[in-house]
């Protein structure tokens, strides 16, 4: 198949979207089919701002990168009038705000896609909520080709998926990869052709985790080799739920003096400001932003990973917490609750309980060997349902019937809203 896939960021930029359309367009390509990626230049979502190659291959897969208009602070008021009278009054008037203020508004991909889009077999978007799934939608359907969507929706987070236009996307691809079976319901809930919509999942490639001892790693970054070490990995932002695992950490000091907590991912403004509340702290190391050795550093590090985050479409750091063998923290909600096994791979908190949050890491930090023992089971998980070819082996089914369907002038009209 010859396959374009529309993103709004590529690697090197970090995030879990990022990371699923990277490993998906790369085990693809090595698979013999051919893959193109149109993204924005940027590596930094808030600005959508960067300084990257405007063509370049990578893992056999043709990246291009097209300039975005930067996200500065006028945008920003211009997304969060369009967010708040929107969902105070769903009125389409309202759409154009949030569509520019969320972007990458990349003119430059939009016509790429317009005039090259025929060289495809289809066009896969990934991430709904950017507005390149917006002009990435009309483009390919002046080319004519099918649209498949993997829209990694935040159910909770209603902007994310309950705007017209974002609506109007999900009605009409052609497919729709759910990252979980949870997200598989809500959509033909919505009143999505069951059909159209697969549990494509998230995977990873499991030879690219290569832990070091904790020791090791425990020395490499500076961490006494007797502390009880929480990590937080992920991007710091507010949904995240760092500040409730920083609090967490800070109140646990007089039980367990030796425990430390370790924030690892890139920082915002916001992330800031709550670090500066615990400046000084010598139970907090923050690495902000890191490396893949480095990430792989942390998790060895760890003694138990808690993302307490009330907006995720799945938690791949979860996965890769279990791949080191240690347990995790989530909150009971969305498709995190169908992901972690309470009691048996990590815990499960109640929304909005900071007291729960206090008692699960405690538990994680008195009974070292039965923390073993859940990370030991999410491992077993990891390895059995989410590695990367299981998860590539749906979608690349799914897109071959997809074209052949067409081919032979079978493919369903898209569905209208």
């Amino acid at each position: 198949m010859k396959l374009l896939h529309v993103t709004h960021q590529y690697r090197p930029a970090i995030g879990g979207a990022e990371e699923y359309m990277a490993l998906v367009s790369e085990a693809l390509a090595g698979r013999g089919h051919r893959v193109s990626v149109y993204t924005a230049n940027s590596t930094d979502y808030e600005s959508w701002t960067g300084d990257l190659p405007a063509r370049e291959t990578i893992a056999g897969v043709d990246v291009r990168r097209f300039r975005a208009i930067p996200r500065r602070e006028l945008t920003w008021r211009v997304l969060r009038y369009g967010l708040w009278r929107y969902l105070e009054q769903p009125k389409r008037r309202y759409e154009p705000f949030i569509l520019v203020g969320n972007g990458p508004t990349c003119p430059g991909m939009f016509a790429a896609i317009a005039t090259r889009g025929r060289q495809y077999d289809l066009v896969h978007l990934n991430s709904l909520h950017y507005a390149h799934s917006a002009y990435g939608y009309a483009a390919a359907r002046l080319a004519g080709r099918s649209v498949v969507l993997t829209p990694h929706v935040h159910v909770e987070q209603r902007e994310t998926w309950d705007v017209g236009y974002l609506r109007a996307i999900l009605a009409r691809a052609d497919l729709i990869f759910a990252d979980t079976e949870y997200e598989r319901q809500f959509h033909i809930r919505q009143g999505r052709d069951p059909e159209r919509v697969v549990t494509g999942g998230v995977g990873l490639r499991i030879e690219e985790y290569m832990f070091p001892d904790q020791a090791a790693a425990r020395q490499r970054l500076g961490i006494p080799a007797d502390a009880q070490v929480v990590l937080c990995l992920g991007r710091q932002v507010d949904y995240k739920g760092l500040d409730k695992v920083l609090a967490a950490v800070a109140g646990l000091q007089h039980e367990f003096p030796r425990a430390l907590c370790l924030v690892a991912g890139p920082e915002s403004e916001w992330s800031q400001g709550v670090m500066a509340q615990y400046a000084g702290a010598g139970w907090l190391r923050n690495l902000g932003r890191v490396e893949p050795d480095v990430k792989l550093a942390a998790l060895s590090a760890a003694d138990v990973m808690a993302m307490p985050s009330h907006g995720e479409a799945f938690g791949v750091t979860y996965l890769e917490s279990w791949l080191a063998g240690r347990p995790v923290i989530g909150l009971a909600k969305g498709a995190v609750q169908a992901l972690i096994a309470d009691g048996q791979d990590g815990f499960l908190i109640p929304p909005g309980d900071d007291a729960a949050l206090v008692r699960a890491v405690r538990r994680c930090l008195e009974d070292a060997a039965r923390a073993a023992e859940m990370g030991a089971a999410g491992r077993r998980k990891a390895l059995e349902q989410y590695t990367l070819d299981r998860i590539v082996d749906r979608i690349e089914g799914a897109c071959l019937r997809l074209v052949e369907a067409k081919r032979r002038g079978h493919a369903r009209q898209p569905a209208q809203s």
